[in-house]
Protein backbone atom coordinates (compact mmCIF):
# COMPACT_ATOMS: atom_id res chain seq x y z
CA UNK A 1 0.00 0.00 0.00
CA UNK A 2 1.58 3.91 -0.77
CA UNK A 3 -0.13 6.87 0.02
CA UNK A 4 -2.46 8.56 -1.90
CA UNK A 5 -0.21 11.01 -4.04
CA UNK A 6 -0.34 14.51 -2.33
CA UNK A 7 -1.24 13.25 1.23
CA UNK A 8 2.74 12.35 1.99
CA UNK A 9 5.22 14.34 0.85
CA UNK A 10 7.30 13.21 -2.52
CA UNK A 11 10.58 11.46 -1.17
CA UNK A 12 13.64 10.66 -3.55
CA UNK A 13 14.28 7.26 -1.52
CA UNK A 14 10.68 5.77 -2.19
CA UNK A 15 11.32 7.27 -5.69
CA UNK A 16 14.50 4.95 -5.79
CA UNK A 17 13.41 1.98 -4.21
CA UNK A 18 9.98 2.21 -6.24
CA UNK A 19 12.47 2.08 -9.77
CA UNK A 20 14.55 -0.03 -7.97
CA UNK A 21 10.93 -2.82 -7.53
CA UNK A 22 10.45 -1.79 -11.13
CA UNK A 23 13.73 -3.19 -12.43
CA UNK A 24 14.13 -6.62 -10.71
CA UNK A 25 10.64 -6.86 -11.92
CA UNK A 26 11.48 -6.26 -15.66
CA UNK A 27 14.45 -8.68 -14.78
CA UNK A 28 12.51 -11.53 -13.09
CA UNK A 29 9.30 -11.10 -15.22
CA UNK A 30 12.27 -11.55 -18.62
CA UNK A 31 13.69 -14.72 -16.73
CA UNK A 32 10.52 -16.16 -16.74
CA UNK A 33 9.32 -15.88 -20.06
CA UNK A 34 12.45 -17.51 -21.18
CA UNK A 35 12.05 -20.39 -18.47
CA UNK A 36 8.74 -20.39 -20.04
CA UNK A 37 9.37 -20.88 -23.25
CA UNK A 38 12.23 -23.21 -22.70
CA UNK A 39 9.91 -25.57 -20.28
CA UNK A 40 6.54 -25.02 -21.04
CA UNK A 41 3.64 -25.28 -18.91
CA UNK A 42 -0.02 -25.56 -20.07
CA UNK A 43 -1.41 -24.86 -16.30
CA UNK A 44 -3.39 -21.60 -15.32
CA UNK A 45 -1.50 -19.16 -13.49
CA UNK A 46 -2.50 -15.85 -12.26
CA UNK A 47 -2.50 -13.19 -9.23
CA UNK A 48 -4.53 -11.39 -6.70
CA UNK A 49 -4.67 -7.52 -6.45
CA UNK A 50 -5.23 -5.30 -4.17
CA UNK A 51 -6.53 -2.10 -4.08
CA UNK A 52 -7.58 0.41 -0.98
CA UNK A 53 -8.17 4.07 -2.51
CA UNK A 54 -9.58 5.20 -5.76
CA UNK A 55 -9.73 9.56 -5.33
CA UNK A 56 -12.27 10.96 -8.41
CA UNK A 57 -8.68 12.39 -9.97
CA UNK A 58 -7.25 8.84 -10.30
CA UNK A 59 -10.29 7.01 -11.64
CA UNK A 60 -9.73 7.50 -14.92
CA UNK A 61 -6.21 5.80 -14.65
CA UNK A 62 -8.62 2.83 -12.30
CA UNK A 63 -10.76 2.32 -15.36
CA UNK A 64 -7.25 1.90 -17.85
CA UNK A 65 -6.03 -0.53 -15.61
CA UNK A 66 -9.49 -2.52 -15.59
CA UNK A 67 -8.98 -2.12 -19.30
CA UNK A 68 -5.91 -3.80 -19.47
CA UNK A 69 -6.88 -6.62 -17.51
CA UNK A 70 -10.13 -7.51 -19.30
CA UNK A 71 -7.56 -7.35 -22.71
CA UNK A 72 -4.69 -9.34 -21.52
CA UNK A 73 -6.13 -11.55 -18.63
CA UNK A 74 -9.30 -13.31 -17.97
CA UNK A 75 -10.81 -11.75 -14.73
CA UNK A 76 -11.90 -14.35 -12.08
CA UNK A 77 -13.72 -13.76 -9.12
CA UNK A 78 -11.96 -14.63 -5.33
CA UNK A 79 -13.74 -18.23 -5.39
CA UNK A 80 -12.06 -19.46 -8.67
CA UNK A 81 -8.50 -19.07 -7.44
CA UNK A 82 -8.19 -22.94 -7.15
CA UNK A 83 -9.54 -23.11 -10.85
CA UNK A 84 -7.31 -21.30 -13.17
CA UNK A 85 -7.88 -21.71 -16.46
CA UNK A 86 -5.64 -23.54 -18.28
CA UNK A 87 -3.16 -21.48 -20.86
CA UNK A 88 -4.26 -18.37 -19.29
CA UNK A 89 -3.32 -15.80 -17.05
CA UNK A 90 -5.90 -15.16 -14.51
CA UNK A 91 -6.37 -11.98 -12.18
CA UNK A 92 -8.65 -11.25 -9.27
CA UNK A 93 -9.46 -7.67 -7.64
CA UNK A 94 -9.62 -7.15 -4.13
CA UNK A 95 -10.26 -3.59 -1.86
CA UNK A 96 -9.08 -3.34 1.63
CA UNK A 97 -11.16 -1.26 3.95
CA UNK A 98 -14.56 -0.60 2.12
CA UNK A 99 -13.85 3.02 1.31
CA UNK A 100 -16.42 5.05 -0.01
CA UNK A 101 -13.98 5.96 -3.25
CA UNK A 102 -14.12 2.65 -4.27
CA UNK A 103 -17.94 2.70 -4.07
CA UNK A 104 -17.82 5.95 -6.14
CA UNK A 105 -15.39 5.33 -8.52
CA UNK A 106 -14.12 1.62 -8.89
CA UNK A 107 -17.33 0.29 -8.36
CA UNK A 108 -18.87 1.70 -11.92
CA UNK A 109 -15.67 0.95 -14.03
CA UNK A 110 -16.13 -2.98 -12.59
CA UNK A 111 -19.65 -2.75 -13.86
CA UNK A 112 -18.35 -1.53 -16.97
CA UNK A 113 -15.56 -4.06 -17.54
CA UNK A 114 -18.02 -6.69 -16.07
CA UNK A 115 -14.63 -7.39 -13.71
CA UNK A 116 -16.15 -9.11 -10.41
CA UNK A 117 -13.94 -8.32 -7.14
CA UNK A 118 -14.03 -8.27 -3.59
CA UNK A 119 -14.08 -5.96 -0.79
CA UNK A 120 -12.69 -6.56 2.99
CA UNK A 121 -14.71 -4.55 5.12
CA UNK A 122 -13.89 -3.48 8.49
CA UNK A 123 -16.88 -3.53 10.36
CA UNK A 124 -17.37 -1.52 13.14
CA UNK A 125 -16.07 1.27 11.44
CA UNK A 126 -18.63 1.54 8.67
CA UNK A 127 -19.55 5.14 8.27
CA UNK A 128 -16.37 6.68 9.93
CA UNK A 129 -12.97 7.71 8.84
CA UNK A 130 -10.04 5.08 8.04
CA UNK A 131 -8.08 6.31 10.91
CA UNK A 132 -5.85 3.85 10.45
CA UNK A 133 -4.83 5.35 7.08
CA UNK A 134 -4.60 8.94 8.00
CA UNK A 135 -1.45 9.23 6.77
CA UNK A 136 -2.22 7.24 3.15
CA UNK A 137 -5.61 8.70 2.45
CA UNK A 138 -7.46 12.09 1.50
CA UNK A 139 -8.87 13.87 4.92
CA UNK A 140 -12.10 13.83 3.35
CA UNK A 141 -11.91 9.74 2.86
CA UNK A 142 -14.97 7.67 4.94
CA UNK A 143 -15.56 4.13 5.11
CA UNK A 144 -19.04 3.07 3.25
CA UNK A 145 -22.02 3.31 5.20
CA UNK A 146 -23.97 0.05 6.17
CA UNK A 147 -26.64 0.92 3.68
CA UNK A 148 -24.03 1.42 0.70
CA UNK A 149 -22.86 -1.58 1.36
CA UNK A 150 -25.36 -3.25 1.13
CA UNK A 151 -26.48 -1.47 -1.81
CA UNK A 152 -22.94 -3.01 -3.67
CA UNK A 153 -24.43 -4.96 -6.85
CA UNK A 154 -23.82 -8.76 -7.39
CA UNK A 155 -20.56 -8.40 -8.90
CA UNK A 156 -19.09 -7.21 -5.69
CA UNK A 157 -19.16 -9.72 -3.14
CA UNK A 158 -18.04 -9.03 0.69
CA UNK A 159 -15.09 -10.19 3.05
CA UNK A 160 -14.58 -9.38 6.19
CA UNK A 161 -11.28 -7.13 7.72
CA UNK A 162 -11.71 -7.68 11.39
CA UNK A 163 -14.01 -5.16 13.77
CA UNK A 164 -11.58 -2.50 13.98
CA UNK A 165 -8.49 -2.86 12.16
CA UNK A 166 -6.42 -3.43 15.00
CA UNK A 167 -2.45 -5.19 14.41
CA UNK A 168 -3.94 -8.93 15.38
CA UNK A 169 -0.73 -9.88 16.71
CA UNK A 170 -0.33 -7.38 19.41
CA UNK A 171 -3.94 -8.71 20.71
CA UNK A 172 -4.23 -11.43 23.04
CA UNK A 173 -5.89 -14.47 21.86
CA UNK A 174 -9.51 -13.91 23.16
CA UNK A 175 -9.18 -10.42 21.68
CA UNK A 176 -8.13 -11.76 18.43
CA UNK A 177 -10.96 -14.14 18.16
CA UNK A 178 -13.65 -11.03 19.11
CA UNK A 179 -12.03 -9.43 16.14
CA UNK A 180 -11.72 -12.32 13.63
CA UNK A 181 -15.43 -14.26 14.35
CA UNK A 182 -17.14 -11.51 15.46
CA UNK A 183 -16.78 -9.58 12.51
CA UNK A 184 -18.04 -12.40 10.24
CA UNK A 185 -21.33 -12.48 12.20
CA UNK A 186 -21.74 -8.73 12.63
CA UNK A 187 -21.48 -8.80 8.15
CA UNK A 188 -23.69 -11.81 7.47
CA UNK A 189 -25.99 -9.93 9.76
CA UNK A 190 -26.25 -7.03 8.06
CA UNK A 191 -25.92 -8.60 4.53
CA UNK A 192 -28.11 -11.65 5.33
CA UNK A 193 -25.25 -13.39 2.90
CA UNK A 194 -22.60 -15.78 3.58
CA UNK A 195 -19.13 -14.28 4.42
CA UNK A 196 -16.57 -16.76 3.17
CA UNK A 197 -13.12 -15.00 3.04
CA UNK A 198 -10.94 -12.16 5.46
CA UNK A 199 -7.69 -10.10 4.92
CA UNK A 200 -5.51 -9.65 7.54
CA UNK A 201 -5.26 -6.04 8.60
CA UNK A 202 -1.75 -4.15 7.89
CA UNK A 203 -0.89 -7.72 6.31
CA UNK A 204 -0.11 -8.86 9.61
CA UNK A 205 -0.48 -12.89 11.37
CA UNK A 206 0.88 -15.57 12.35
CA UNK A 207 -0.31 -19.67 12.73
CA UNK A 208 -2.36 -18.85 15.59
CA UNK A 209 -4.30 -15.91 13.81
CA UNK A 210 -4.85 -18.39 10.75
CA UNK A 211 -6.06 -21.26 12.95
CA UNK A 212 -8.48 -18.98 14.61
CA UNK A 213 -9.85 -17.84 11.06
CA UNK A 214 -10.41 -21.62 10.16
CA UNK A 215 -12.21 -21.74 13.46
CA UNK A 216 -14.49 -18.82 12.83
CA UNK A 217 -15.62 -20.39 9.56
CA UNK A 218 -13.77 -18.82 7.04
CA UNK A 219 -12.90 -20.57 3.43
CA UNK A 220 -9.94 -18.48 2.64
CA UNK A 221 -7.99 -15.91 4.22
CA UNK A 222 -5.76 -12.84 2.43
CA UNK A 223 -2.57 -11.98 3.06
CA UNK A 224 -0.22 -8.92 1.70
CA UNK A 225 2.76 -11.49 0.30
CA UNK A 226 2.89 -11.54 -3.21
CA UNK A 227 2.75 -14.52 -4.73
CA UNK A 228 2.01 -16.30 -8.32
CA UNK A 229 -0.97 -18.38 -8.31
CA UNK A 230 -1.34 -22.10 -10.07
CA UNK A 231 -4.10 -23.94 -11.39
CA UNK A 232 -4.70 -26.48 -8.51
CA UNK A 233 -3.21 -24.98 -5.67
CA UNK A 234 -6.22 -24.83 -2.82
CA UNK A 235 -4.39 -22.65 -0.06
CA UNK A 236 -6.03 -21.76 2.97
CA UNK A 237 -3.92 -18.28 3.25
CA UNK A 238 -3.60 -17.24 -0.73
CA UNK A 239 -0.96 -14.08 -0.97
CA UNK A 240 -1.79 -10.55 -2.73
CA UNK A 241 0.05 -8.32 -4.75
CA UNK A 242 -0.34 -4.42 -4.05
CA UNK A 243 -1.89 -2.28 -6.76
CA UNK A 244 -2.44 1.69 -6.74
CA UNK A 245 -4.49 3.90 -9.17
CA UNK A 246 -1.47 5.58 -9.33
CA UNK A 247 0.55 3.16 -10.58
CA UNK A 248 2.87 3.52 -13.71
CA UNK A 249 1.50 1.76 -16.92
CA UNK A 250 4.24 -0.48 -16.86
CA UNK A 251 4.60 -1.01 -13.50
CA UNK A 252 0.71 -1.78 -12.97
CA UNK A 253 0.96 -4.30 -16.41
CA UNK A 254 4.02 -6.18 -14.60
CA UNK A 255 2.12 -6.63 -10.97
CA UNK A 256 -1.14 -8.15 -13.14
CA UNK A 257 1.17 -10.52 -14.88
CA UNK A 258 2.91 -11.66 -11.78
CA UNK A 259 5.95 -10.18 -12.23
CA UNK A 260 6.38 -8.03 -8.97
CA UNK A 261 6.08 -11.77 -7.01
CA UNK A 262 9.91 -12.38 -6.77
CA UNK A 263 9.61 -9.95 -3.38
CA UNK A 264 7.45 -13.36 -1.84
CA UNK A 265 11.09 -14.93 -1.94
CA UNK A 266 12.84 -12.07 -0.84
CA UNK A 267 10.86 -11.70 2.41
CA UNK A 268 10.73 -15.44 2.78
CA UNK A 269 14.49 -15.23 2.87
CA UNK A 270 14.66 -12.53 5.63
CA UNK A 271 11.91 -14.49 7.56
CA UNK A 272 14.47 -17.56 7.78
CA UNK A 273 17.88 -15.62 8.53
CA UNK A 274 15.86 -13.37 11.49
CA UNK A 275 14.94 -17.15 12.54
CA UNK A 276 18.27 -18.41 12.63
CA UNK A 277 19.61 -15.19 14.08
CA UNK A 278 17.46 -15.46 16.68
CA UNK A 279 17.85 -18.58 17.49
CA UNK A 280 21.45 -18.28 17.69
CA UNK A 281 20.85 -15.59 20.59
CA UNK A 282 18.51 -17.37 22.41
CA UNK A 283 21.50 -20.33 22.52
CA UNK A 284 24.53 -17.48 23.18
CA UNK A 285 22.10 -16.05 26.16
CA UNK A 286 21.19 -19.69 27.42
CA UNK A 287 25.13 -20.66 27.11
CA UNK A 288 25.55 -17.28 29.20
CA UNK A 289 23.40 -17.77 32.03
CA UNK A 290 24.65 -21.37 32.14
CA UNK A 291 28.00 -20.01 32.50
CA UNK A 292 27.63 -17.49 35.05
CA UNK A 293 28.19 -17.88 38.62
CA UNK A 294 25.75 -17.79 41.15
CA UNK A 295 25.25 -15.03 43.57
CA UNK A 296 25.66 -16.08 46.80
CA UNK A 297 23.26 -13.06 48.09
CA UNK A 298 20.23 -14.17 45.81
CA UNK A 299 20.64 -18.20 45.55
CA UNK A 300 18.41 -20.15 47.59
CA UNK A 301 19.74 -23.63 47.50
CA UNK A 302 17.00 -26.46 46.09
CA UNK A 303 16.14 -28.07 49.26
CA UNK A 304 15.61 -24.80 51.65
Amino acid sequence: MSATPGIAKPSFARLALRTTKLGISIAYFAVRSVWSWVTPVRSGTGVVLYYHAVPWEYAGRFEEQMRMVAAQTKAVPLAAVDHLPDGTHSVAITFDDALVSFAKHAVPVLERWNIPATVFAVVDTLGAAPVWGEHYYSPDERVMSEDELGALPGLISVGSHTLTHPHLLALSQQEADLEISESRRKLESLLQKPVRTFSFPHGEFNEAVVAQCRDSGYERVFSTDPKLLHNGESKFVVGRVAADPWDWTLEFRLKMLGAYCWQSYLRSMKRRVRRVFLRQNESGSSQHRDERPLNPSTHIPRNS
